[in-house]
């Protein structure tokens, strides 16, 4: 088991390294998205957003693929699902997520947009939340190993970087 997590995680690291390489002169938003492709197809996650906390206000950045429904800025009282309490500062895997909300404006389920499962994968930076990413699965999924987490979310405070940067 130990030996899988390590090539998982070498693969993911090899993965990022090749990304990060090939960033130079691309535009923020061909970047952001990459990234978000890259962290959808390493985790076969089906969906996977990229969040921005700031001042009490989580704002979505880009959504990977572009999905039909884009979410909104809402409170960090809400964020992530309504489960605010639940310390966002921490990585969250909902098992079964098709009864959480979907956004805090409607009655519309995760289950209703076809999500089984899902995880929230803080950014922190210096003990201080900067953001999140949220992965989406259609199936149910059982468990989340976090070994690959850092790497991922090192990824994700690139890409926060990179759209402040615009």
């Amino acid at each position: 088991m130990q030996t899988q997590q390590l090539q998982s995680q070498g693969t993911l690291a090899a993965a990022v390294a090749h990304f990060s390489e090939g960033l130079a002169g691309l535009a923020p938003a061909d970047i952001l998205s990459d990234g978000l492709s890259l962290i959808r197809h390493q985790c076969a996650a089906d969906s996977v957003t990229l969040y921005s906390i700031r001042q009490q206000v989580v704002t979505p950045l880009g959504t990977s693929p572009l999905a039909p429904f884009v979410p909104e800025a809402c409170s960090t009282n809400w964020f992530p699902w309504g489960l605010h309490t639940a310390q966002p500062e921490r990585f969250l895997l909902v098992q079964q997520a098709e009864m959480l909300p979907a956004d805090p404006r409607t009655s519309q389920t995760l289950g209703e947009r076809g999500v089984r499962s899902c995880v929230h994968l803080p950014i922190v930076e210096r003990h201080q939340l900067l953001g999140a990413l949220q992965l989406y699965w259609f199936t149910p999924r059982q468990t989340w190993d976090d070994s690959n987490g850092q790497i991922l979310r090192s990824l994700g405070r690139l890409l926060l970087a990179t759209t402040e940067a615009r």
